[in-house]
């Protein structure tokens, strides 16, 4: 088949201009603006775009119908098994997810229903988090070029559906390849330099896979300390593919499984599990396949490449969408608060973040340094901004007396009495009520394998973990410090002390 003629390839970026105009002003602001609002406002405010477009032709989309309806099935499965907030009333609560599954279904035969989905989804349900983004802007980039072919009544370019849709996928990957570029002196700065195999120290002290053994643990830790340029190369690479990745259909397929297997290699290292960005962009690998070449020719070739290249860039540049800078350096040092039981039995058990749904995400990260008034030097999983101070907390080597200087010279303090006030009213509201029968999620017990996992997998620790299976007499907050130390290979328990206590019954 020959190579389209240029103005082939002008239809296409124009249409493709449209799209993104339609994204950034139409579509992003109507969804930002009916989040959180009340079901009876979402529904009232989706009417008009579901119904204006059933007066005109719609654009068809080819195989790429198929793509976007998992995509919605997937985030609806995430949306409606998600445990209930049980300090708040159940019955909106319900409402909402049996909305969404309502609205999931007719947006996957009419498209424009889509944005009243989002509204639920993204505000209602606390969809628009971290991990859902990628797909969530997916949705939204269809629903963008559904709605600008329809009201301009332009010939459908389901070439330019594909330019967008890799780019949305894409953008989240050379950000942050960007992100780590611009993090040292150089470009390579970071592939050369950071230790990566302190995330999986991190990781592990986190409470990411602790049924392992620490001396398992340093093992691996030991063996992995060498692979770090490699690794961080590799890395670097496979997030910066999507910059040349319209080039050829072949090279965007194995761009977009490389991606899929770059996440998979991220939750088995550190227990940050992107599930939805790897079923996403393995559908959308296999989609990609499928597609006839006739129709799709457009986006395939340097001037495709090109064009999305525009479109990386502005994204980059937070200028059509915002993904996430994640570049930073690894060190070998954390400080976490925990949450534990005492049950009605007198049994001890930790309190982890799956249990804390539809809160995982945010009791997997640092939730809880407000608690205390230790000052902290890092941010999730022991990360720092500046080389220079994970530096001197590698040659602390664990000492906890020059790790006490370092944070009296570098730590933030995070205390706020209010945030505590609010956090200790909620731990004793929602374990009261559960102690009192309160149902904490819609699928039953007996079926919650079927529930759709998190993103946060720090589900062990010290203590075996607490289900649900008898009522809590007391919620204790303890603040600790762990350090890995690169010259023995140790891992090591420096701080453990109690923040706060709870008595409930």
């Amino acid at each position: 088949m020959g190579t389209p003629p240029l103005a082939v390839y002008l239809h296409t970026a124009m249409t493709v201009a449209a799209v993104a105009v339609c994204y950034r002003f139409v579509i992003s602001p109507a969804v930002r603006g009916i989040a959180r609002r009340s079901a009876a406002v979402i529904l009232v405010a989706g009417v008009p775009p579901a119904v204006l477009p059933a007066f005109l032709p719609p654009p068809e989309p080819g195989p790429i119908r198929w793509f976007v309806m998992f995509v919605i099935a997937l985030l609806t499965w995430q949306g409606t098994t998600s445990d209930y907030d049980v300090t708040e009333p159940m019955g909106p609560q319900r409402l909402d997810k049996q909305l969404l599954l309502a609205l999931g279904a007719a947006a996957c035969f009419w498209p424009p229903a889509l944005l009243a989905w989002m509204g639920v989804y993204c505000g209602r349900l606390r969809g628009w988090k971290h991990h859902a983004m990628m797909p969530l802007r997916l949705l939204k980039a269809y629903l963008a070029w559904f709605l600008a072919m329809a009201f301009l009544e332009a010939s459908s370019s389901a070439a330019a559906l594909v330019l967008v849709l890799g780019c949305v996928s894409f953008s989240h990957y050379v950000k942050p390849a960007w992100s780590k570029a611009r993090l040292g002196p150089r470009p390579w700065s970071w592939a050369w330099h950071n230790r990566t195999h302190y995330l999986m120290a991190s990781a592990y002290a986190w409470g990411w896979a602790r049924f392992l053994r620490p001396e398992t643990v340093s093992r691996v830790l030991r063996h992995a300390r060498g692979l770090d340029r490699p690794v961080n190369v590799l890395t670097m690479m496979t997030e910066a593919v999507g910059l040349v990745a319209f080039l050829d259909r072949r090279l965007l397929i194995a761009a977009l499984v490389a991606t899929a297997l770059f996440n998979v290699a991220v939750a088995l290292a550190s227990g940050i599990l992107f599930w939805e960005n790897i079923s996403v962009n393995v559908a959308l690998a296999i989609t990609m396949g499928l597609l006839p070449d006739a129709a799709y020719g457009t986006a395939f070739g340097w001037p495709a490449a090109l064009l999305a290249l525009v479109m990386l860039i502005l994204s980059a540049s937070d200028l059509l969408w915002q993904p996430w800078h994640l570049g930073w350096w690894d060190s070998p040092f954390t400080a976490r608060i925990h949450w534990q039981v005492e049950t009605a039995s007198g049994r001890r058990m930790g309190l982890y973040n799956d249990f804390m749904c539809p809160y995982e995400r945010e009791f997997g990260r640092i939730l809880g340094y407000f608690l205390t008034s230790e000052p902290v030097l890092h941010d999730h999983l022991g990360i720092v901004w500046d080389r220079k101070l994970r530096d001197l907390i590698l040659q602390a080597d664990g000492d906890p007396e020059t790790l006490r200087r370092l944070r009296e010279t570098y730590g933030r303090v995070r205390k706020d009495e209010q945030q505590a006030k609010e956090h200790i009213a909620f731990l004793t509201t929602m374990f009261n009520r559960l102690n009192h029968g309160a149902r904490k999620g819609p699928v039953p017990r007996s079926l919650r394998r079927l529930k759709a996992p998190g993103g946060q997998l720090y589900q062990w620790g010290d203590l075996p973990p607490y289900r649900g299976d008898e009522p809590v007499r007391r919620i204790t907050i303890r603040y600790e410090e762990r350090c890995y130390r690169p010259s023995t290979g140790d891992l090591v328990r420096l701080t453990d002390h109690v923040v706060h206590e709870i008595d409930l019954l």
